[in-house]
């Protein structure tokens, strides 16, 4: 149930954010994310992540699944350490230049999510 809960909601977030029905394969990735410290091994297996996200064409949409207060989203690309960041945004204007970038959200309440995509 939740994964068609999940498919459905990046379907409409797409689609509200301008999506279309061709978008090109290496214009639009999945960002898988989890929960936890990425620098710890205290990692929640199986817990269900409020946020879809997604890169589009140079740009990190999320959209939230349940209200998650305040949250800074960060994204950085490894091999550079360029950064972008900002508070409260569902969207986030990022590079276009091939490479991996880690996408980093904590919540007001301290809880962290993360996952990478590659370009």
């Amino acid at each position: 149930m939740y994964k068609i809960l999940v498919s459905l909601m990046m379907l409409v977030s797409l689609q509200m954010y301008g999506g279309t029905t061709s978008v090109d394969a290496q214009a639009e990735k999945d960002v898988k994310l989890e929960k936890g410290n990425s620098d710890k091994k205290d990692r929640y297996p199986r817990t269900l992540i409020p946020i879809v996200c997604v890169y589009v064409d140079g740009e990190v949409r999320l959209t939230l699944l349940e209200d998650l207060g305040e949250m800074t989203l960060t994204v950085t690309n490894q091999a550079t350490g360029e950064q972008w960041s900002a508070m409260n945004a569902l969207r986030l204007q990022t590079s276009t230049a091939s490479g991996t970038y880690f996408v980093e959200i904590v919540t007001g309440d301290g809880t962290t999510y993360y996952g990478t995509y590659t370009l």
